[in-house]
């Protein structure tokens, strides 16, 4: 009885799932099943100055994704990120969480660092998305017992221009000082984990990488939704 109302108000309200089209309010079983998480290690950061100017000797930080920016998953996250679909929230949180997971080994309390979002995206979209995907993760991993909780210690400390079509050197010298650290955010005590919706070419992790261990904070891992194909 309960499919039968999920399905009648789907198709009053004309809401289509975005990884197929059938009618559904946010994802159809289908396509839940076909982003189910798979997480995996990706490429490590680079570590070269060249790659990551830093005053540290960064070593390389592990990244793992919960699935692989293609086909369905890729449907889903356009659909999240450029129309509007924030319901998908949730859907995707569940992916972050089985890549912070694979973090949380040592048993101790993390802290989520999102990547920070520029006033432009969050003038276009009306929300800061990663935030929210932190968030709901955060919910998530507390309600299977990982000590969780996310802030947004990082911020941009200037304008950069959008990452959209840069290839890899253009992105990481697009980035390059392009974050600060914000004051009275609360680290200490806490493995860091910087996370992201998706990883390309690891420039963006790389910069929160490289300001928080400047910092003295050097996270113990990167977990994103989902890397593209090259980048794992």
């Amino acid at each position: 009885m309960h499919d039968l109302l999920v399905a009648a108000a789907d198709l009053l309200l004309g809401a289509r799932c975005p990884g197929c089209d059938r009618a559904a309010l946010t994802l159809c079983r289908a396509c839940g099943v076909a982003i189910s998480p798979a997480p995996a290690v990706c490429q490590p950061l680079p570590t070269s100055r060249a790659a990551v100017p830093s005053s540290s000797a960064l070593r390389p930080v592990p990244t793992v994704a919960a699935g692989i920016n293609a086909d369905v998953l890729r449907l889903v996250l356009l659909a999240w990120k450029e129309k509007g679909r924030h319901g998908l929230t949730t859907n995707l949180a569940h992916l972050l969480a089985a890549s912070v997971a694979t973090h949380a080994a040592t048993g101790h309390p993390l802290v989520l660092v999102p990547v920070p979002t520029s006033r432009r995206s969050k003038r276009l979209r009306g929300v800061d998305l990663v935030d929210s995907l932190a968030h709901s993760c955060v919910q998530l991993l507390r309600e299977v017992g990982i000590d969780t909780r996310t802030t947004q210690a990082l911020a941009y400390a200037r304008e950069t221009a959008d990452q959209a079509g840069l290839g890899a050197l253009d992105r990481r010298i697009n980035l390059q000082g392009a974050f600060r650290l914000r004051s009275g955010r609360r680290l200490a005590g806490r493995d860091v984990v910087v996370v992201d919706d998706i990883i390309t070419t690891g420039s963006t992790v790389a910069e929160a990488v490289r300001v928080l261990t400047d910092a003295g904070h050097r996270p113990v891992g990167i977990a994103v939704v989902a890397a593209t194909p090259r980048a794992c």
